[in-house]
């Protein structure tokens, strides 16, 4: 398996260390990042920009079929994930129909804002898409043209692949901090806004962050 990292070019650190806790685990599994800049620059990514998108990898997750050649496997992960475990134990839930598989989160209210101020948008299948396992072989209809065009709720809400293909992934890969108890948690999550941002610096479970930061 391949390992996607949402990149963000303001929020380095971040992309260091989810890939340091990943390495961590497993040091000789391949990991690349996702950089919208240089994807733009590549030809790859031709989507327009949108106003209040809240990271620079927003939508550059959706192209890794295409990276990949529509061949494999490969996961994606939002570059504020510490992972607590090796992250190829994933690949164990997918079923061999499925075409992506995901944590199902259960809807729930979420903060009016997030990452020092950034407005932090409801939407059906919240976080469903921060990490996502792909089973490029069967996503050949993902093309550039395809992601370019297609509405932001068509993607992040998962509206790609036919729900009988949509595998489930257990919720302790995906917890998020400051909505669901850490306890037992395989990956850690800080949606709402990680130790790299003054206002969470100490926050929950901002220590296991430091931790992973220190030892780069």
């Amino acid at each position: 398996m391949r390992i996607f990292i949402g990149h963000d070019t303001r929020y380095k650190k971040a992309t260091l260390v989810c890939q340091k806790s990943i390495r961590d685990y497993n040091p000789d599994i391949k990991i690349s990042w996702l950089d919208k800049h240089k994807l733009k620059d590549k030809g790859v990514y031709g989507r327009k920009d949108l106003p209040g998108e809240s990271t620079e990898f927003s939508f550059t997750r959706f192209y890794i079929p295409l990276l990949m050649h529509y061949k494999g496997i490969a996961m994606f992960c939002d570059n504020d994930f510490l992972w607590k475990c090796d992250p190829m134990e994933v690949v164990e839930y997918m079923r061999p129909d499925d075409a992506i598989a995901v944590v199902q989160h259960k809807d729930y209210d979420v903060k009016e804002t997030k990452m020092d101020g950034v407005k932090n948008k409801q939407y059906p299948r919240k976080n469903w898409s921060s990490l996502i396992v792909f089973n490029c072989d069967k996503l050949k209809h993902m093309t550039k043209e395809y992601v370019d065009k297609a509405t932001a709720s068509h993607l992040h809400e998962l509206r790609w692949v036919d729900d009988n293909a949509l595998g489930n992934i257990p919720d302790n890969y995906n917890v998020l901090v400051g909505t669901h108890d850490t306890l037992g948690a395989r990956a850690l999550h800080y949606t709402n806004g990680g130790p790299w941002f003054n206002e969470y610096k100490n926050a929950e479970k901002s220590l296991d962050w430091w931790t992973v930061y220190e030892s780069l």
